[in-house]
């Protein structure tokens, strides 16, 4: 049997997140997403780039949808550079925690992580499920597919 631990969801603004890395630079990539999102971020290209700014406001609206669905614990163990969001084959986003925001999870019960992400050409969106099961059987790797 299975309990929701948590709902979460966010919306961002693409060209928020724009001017963001434009003032920034890289450290406003360093300080939120790992160096396995920076490289795919970096190698995505399009005449206008708008893909580029769809991947990255779009794992930027997962992980903050994953903050909001931890709720009432306790947020300042969450780094957003130990939360990677990546895409199956098929497409399908998935996260995968790092150390240690692997063990904090873990440790709340916390056993799936559900994830869905979307965008258009102004907003990206994200929403999050947290799911506990009874038996905890967590997967070792930190993968939540």
């Amino acid at each position: 049997m299975s309990k929701i631990f948590g709902i979460g969801n966010d919306i961002v603004k693409i060209s928020r997140l724009q001017s963001s890395f434009e003032r920034h630079g890289e450290k406003f990539l360093k300080r939120a997403f790992s160096d396995k999102e920076i490289q795919t971020f970096q190698s995505l290209s399009t005449e206008d780039n708008s893909r580029k700014w769809e991947y990255l406001a779009g794992r930027w609206s997962a992980k903050e949808s994953i903050y909001k669905a931890i709720g009432d614990q306790e947020r300042s163990k969450l780094n957003f550079q130990n939360i990677e969001i990546f895409n199956e084959p098929n497409g399908k986003p998935y996260v995968h925690l790092l150390e240690p925001t692997k063990s904090y999870f873990k440790n709340l019960g916390i056993d799936k992580i559900h994830i869905a992400i979307s965008h258009d050409t102004d907003y990206a969106i994200a929403n999050v499920m947290l799911e506990s099961f009874n038996n905890s059987n967590n997967n070792s790797n930190g993968d939540n597919k």
